[in-house]
């Protein structure tokens, strides 16, 4: 997790040395739309937040699945658990009784 912040925090830093090296005006045209005279660093700080917040949504895609899968492996767990101390409730019970006779 601390190798991920680092590089993410590297990553940032470079975008902002980028960026702040690049500011001058620049027409922006996609598709249909059309912003005249935009900074650059602008630009490119909107590019990096638009990415980031995509990296994070898919990422919470899986860590939603994930949080499901471990519910589920947990919930299975505890079952096999009490199905185990009861298997040896009834192993101690039948052992008790074969040894009294």
């Amino acid at each position: 997790m601390h190798v991920y912040l680092f590089f993410v925090f590297v990553i940032a830093v470079f975008v902002a040395i980028f960026a702040v090296e690049n500011t001058s005006p620049v027409n922006l045209k996609f598709l249909f739309w059309s912003l005249p005279q935009v900074s650059v660093v602008m630009v490119i700080i909107c590019s990096f937040v638009v990415g980031a917040l995509a990296a994070f949504f898919l990422s919470l895609t899986k860590m939603i699945r994930q949080a499901i899968k471990y519910r589920e492996v947990e919930t299975l767990n505890r079952k096999l658990t009490e199905e185990i101390d009861q298997l040896k409730s009834e192993q101690n019970k039948k052992s008790g009784s074969s040894n009294e006779v």
